[in-house]
């Protein structure tokens, strides 16, 4: 058992215990003539068992009794330990913000097939999910039923060609025959006319000559009368003529006048010559429109552009309608990926900024060209806005419909000051953070900018040679000193 102490005279001793008992020896490993005077006076003098243990404990709390004053007067001496903080010095840096979020991939251009013509399908080329390039045939038409279909469109022009030019020369014929009667009928007028007044007149002679004949009776000359009765009777034969010549033109008047009106009604109005004209016209374009769609799929319907296939209506062997649907390519060469973007997310991110997508394991570059700014409730019912992140670079890899990551590039400031983000704080008076100057603990009041997930920019409050407190603990406050521990 080994104690350390220390004589009057301030020599570190040790108490060594040998057979007889313990033994105060110099730590110079040199006895003291003391010592060695009292060690020489028990050699000569044998203790007993019983005056050795007694001799042992003295010694013992004696001992003991020395350390424990020792430490008293050593804590009364050593300072009390001041509270530690963990300081990190503030940098200059390049903060970069960044929003990492997700979504889904999508096509920017997509195309649904419709027949141009009512035609037979030959032969679906594609299923779907297929890929396939500009220029791929999609699927095919029957070729005899197509070749069918440009003939009646033909067949059906022609028809309507000809009716338009039959009824177009009908009114025009009618058209002249209307002109003529309505001549006659204008010829006819005059003569019924004429020869009314003729018939008129005649009448009026004829009793004229009865009253000079009755006269010329009642006087007796009998000459007069006979030459008077030979003048009646021949205005009578003029009158039954004349009569019979009138008759006859009233009767051609009604029959012209028949024909004038029925020619009449058989010219084209405006509006009839229209309608036949654009019989005529539709059928033409018609016509042409079966040519050129025929000309456009003999050799099958051609994809026109780049994609997958993500619908088929098309049936081999059934014959689709004139713009009945056939099937739906979307491409992969124009796709973007559609997230959503909390409050926090849209101080961050605007139109324009680079973004790296990545699909299924394999990075692309992108940039962000539509943010919505009509706002909508997910699942959880938070509300969010839908953004547009466009796939600057896609490639053969691409699947759409699949989920994507995007990390879209921020607000950028170089060289600038920055802190540790768990160094700021936010009081009444705006940001502020503490800063250990001499072992005194300070605040300063700051001004931010951007942040990152580490850092935060301060514009103003540092000059970049500060230790900033990380945290802090409770009680601590202003002024109070502290010991500083890089964290």
């Amino acid at each position: 058992m080994k104690k350390f102490l220390k004589n009057h005279k301030k020599e570190e001793t040790e108490i060594i215990e040998n057979q007889d008992g313990l033994e105060l020896v110099s730590l110079d490993n040199t006895t003291s003539p003391a010592l060695n005077k009292g060690r020489k006076k028990r050699e000569k003098a044998v203790l007993t068992p019983a005056q050795k243990k007694k001799r042992r404990k003295k010694i013992i709390m004696g001992a003991a009794a020395a350390c424990l004053a020792l430490f008293i007067v050593s804590r009364m001496l050593t300072p009390a330990p001041l509270p530690v903080v963990t300081v990190r010095g503030a940098e200059t840096a390049t903060i970069e913000q960044t929003v990492d979020t997700s979504g889904t991939v999508q096509t920017e251009v997509k195309k649904t097939y419709f027949s141009p013509l009512s035609a037979k399908v030959g032969e679906c080329q594609v299923d779907v999910g297929d890929t396939v390039a500009a220029g791929d045939v999609l699927l095919t038409y029957d070729a005899a039923d197509l070749e069918e279909r440009r003939q009646e469109a033909s067949l059906q022009n022609d028809e309507a060609y000809y009716s338009y030019q039959d009824t177009v020369n009908k009114s025009a014929a009618e058209a002249a025959e209307y002109s003529r009667s309505s001549h006659d009928v204008e010829i006819l007028e005059q003569q019924v006319a004429d020869w009314k007044a003729s018939v008129s007149a005649l009448r009026q002679y004829v009793t004229d000559l009865g009253c000079h004949l009755r006269d010329a009776q009642k006087e007796g000359h009998e000459n007069r009368s006979v030459e008077l009765q030979s003048m009646i009777d021949q205005a009578n034969n003029d009158l039954t003529q004349k009569q019979e010549e009138l008759a006859e033109f009233e009767s051609d008047l009604a029959e012209q006048k028949s024909i004038q009106s029925a020619s009449e009604d058989a010219v084209l109005t405006d509006s009839a010559r229209k309608q036949v004209t654009a019989t005529k016209d539709l059928a033409a374009l018609q016509a042409e429109k079966v040519e050129s769609a025929v000309e456009d799929v003999k050799d099958g319907l051609k994809a026109e552009f780049g994609g997958v296939v993500t619908d088929i209506k098309a049936v081999e062997g059934g014959v689709t309608e004139e713009n009945g649907e056939l099937l739906t390519v979307e491409s992969n060469e124009d796709v973007c990926v559609i997230i959503s973007l909390n409050k926090s997310d849209l101080e961050k991110v605007k139109e324009g900024q680079k973004a790296t997508v990545t699909v299924v394991d394999k990075e692309y570059e992108g940039t962000v060209t539509r943010i919505s700014k009509s706002a909508t409730k997910n699942d959880k019912g938070a509300s969010v806005v839908e953004g547009e992140i466009h796939i600057d670079n896609p490639d053969a890899d691409i699947f759409l419909g699949v989920d994507a990551k995007v990390t879209i590039e921020g607000n950028k400031a170089e060289n600038v000051i920055a802190v540790p983000i768990e160094a700021v704080n936010v009081g009444k008076d705006g940001s502020f953070v503490y800063v250990v100057n001499d072992g005194v603990l300070e605040t300063r009041t700051v001004e931010t900018g951007i942040s990152s997930s580490e850092l935060v920019e301060i514009r103003s409050g540092l000059d970049g040679t500060e230790q900033v407190v990380l945290s802090i603990g409770t009680g601590l406050e202003e002024g109070a000193q502290v010991t500083a521990v890089e964290g």
